[in-house]
């Protein structure tokens, strides 16, 4: 898919992403949310744009991004996590804390599947 004079759909993320790496944030937010725009479905386009959103203190645009993706996919851990992170740095400590207690248990629910089988517990100490 060719857009704006003649640049693909592909070079663009590739633009937003090297911007989004050397911390022009500003200006991949502005890429990325025309990527989004293109592919609305895109939970992972979304999380870019919500943290470089973040990374330049428009924390409105961030949480509404990263509520777009929470109803798209509510298991999505990462999503829970920077929503707590966003609501926090907006004082909003009672709306963050749920975000945060599920994006703490996913993630040592993740660390736990990842333990070989044939491991044994850890021993707690006596």
């Amino acid at each position: 898919m060719v857009g704006i004079q003649g640049v693909t759909w592909n070079e663009r993320l590739h633009y937003a992403s090297r911007l989004f790496k050397s911390q022009h944030f500003r200006a991949a937010s502005r890429v990325f949310a025309d990527l989004v725009a293109a592919e609305p479905r895109s939970l992972d386009l979304r999380m870019l744009l919500a943290c470089s959103y973040y990374n330049t203190a428009q924390l409105t645009l961030a949480e509404a991004e990263l509520r777009q993706v929470l109803h798209a996919a509510p298991g999505h851990a990462s999503a829970h996590l920077a929503l707590a992170r966003v609501l926090e740095r907006r004082h909003r400590w009672s709306e963050a804390a749920p975000h945060m207690r599920i994006a703490d248990s996913m993630t040592a629910r993740d660390l736990l599947a990842l333990r070989h089988p044939a491991d044994s517990p850890p021993r707690l100490a006596a």
